[in-house]
């Protein structure tokens, strides 16, 4: 049965214990648990990686228990604590990561994406260039369906990683893609994790200055920052 269900592993270790002496002294759910735990770890190992294969993450050396204040920076650890329950991606919060440049912002998220991908969240790290531009040049052609099912696509994502968020200055195009991704993902209660030197009272002047924009910007700062933040300080 065990073959049949496309269980390998848990039909080995079946074999091996069932010709073992030691069978005998296995109560029903412990040799349960010893059949199946081999080939439970095998499946989750897999599922990890592929979910890091399609997160798209560069830094996939970055851990979450090296996110502690040491000599070289400082967080508020609580809200870190906080953050490592994931009860922010249940409760459809946002978290904005602010710092100065070199301050471990980018490694800060890569551990979070690293350890949301082994948590079995669908997950994607991106740059915020690299996001606006690829949006930004689909729309401009005359195929919409297909910009449109792109601005689903990373609305969808559970956990969408932004790096760099307002570290261009974008025209009244880019600013309607933004606000649009944003609102889209706050009506699908999707979260947002995102990486900013700006606090967010300056995004006005980062993000985009052109008349146009400013009611969109309002809109993209009450929506992104909805939930938690993260400060980083570097020693």
């Amino acid at each position: 049965m065990l073959d049949e269900l496309n269980l390998p592993l848990a039909a080995v270790h079946w074999k091996e214990i069932s010709e073992s002496p030691k069978l005998a002294d296995f109560t029903p759910s412990r040799l349960l648990r010893e059949i199946l735990e081999p080939q439970y770890i095998e499946t989750m190992n897999n599922r990890y990686r592929t979910n890091l294969r399609l997160s798209r993450l560069i830094d996939k050396s970055a851990l979450t228990e090296n996110l502690v204040t040491s000599g070289k920076r400082r967080y508020n650890d609580a809200v870190v604590q906080q953050l490592l329950s994931f009860r922010f991606a249940e409760e459809r919060l946002n978290v904005g990561v602010y710092g100065v440049t070199e301050a471990g912002k980018s490694y800060f998220m890569s551990a979070f994406c690293n350890e949301a991908c082994r948590r079995n969240y669908r997950c994607m790290y991106v740059d915020y260039c690299d996001l606006l531009d690829e949006l930004l040049v689909l729309s401009r052609h005359d195929d919409l369906d297909k910009y449109r099912k792109k601005l689903k696509y990373y609305a969808r994502i559970q956990i969408l990683f932004i790096d760099d968020f307002a570290i261009s200055w974008y025209s009244e195009d880019g600013i309607k893609i933004l606000y649009h991704l944003i609102k889209t993902r706050t009506d699908l209660k999707t979260s947002t994790m995102f990486t900013s030197q700006y606090a967010p009272s300056e995004w006005g002047k980062y993000l985009s200055d052109e008349e146009g924009c400013y009611g969109k910007l309002d809109g993209i700062r009450r929506r992104l920052t909805t939930g938690y933040t993260v400060h980083i300080e570097k020693l």
